[in-house]
Formats: structure tokens, C-alpha cells, sequence
């Protein structure tokens, strides 16, 4: 399978796995089994934490 690879939307730094993001994302309307990984990398958009700081002050 292929790998998702997601990106700071502040920076488009590619983020690497174990590093702490911050997400903005929409509560889902629907309950049920997913994939987290697949249904963050389409309705999430991730922030590096120096990026989510810098844009904070």
C-alpha cells in the first residue's frame, strides 16, 4: 500500500512519523469503524507545533 504522506500547511515541511502535529479538522457526522490514518490525510489539515506557535502570538 501506499504511504500518505502529509505536510504542515503553514510550512509544507513533510511530517515524519512520532512528531507532535496539531490538526484542524471538522467533528465527523458519522459513527463507525475507519481507517484513522486515511480519514485524517482527507478532512484534517496538520500543524507543525513551532508553525501552530508562531501563528498563536
Amino acid at each position: 500500500m501506499f504511504r500518505i504522506k502529509e505536510r504542515c500547511c503553514v510550512c509544507q515541511k513533510e511530517i515524519q512519523p512520532n512528531e507532535e502535529v496539531w490538526m484542524r479538522m471538522k467533528y465527523p457526522s458519522k459513527r463507525g469503524m475507519i481507517e484513522i490514518k486515511a480519514f485524517l490525510h482527507q478532512e484534517a489539515q496538520f500543524v507543525y507545533m513551532d508553525c501552530f506557535e508562531k501563528t498563536k502570538k
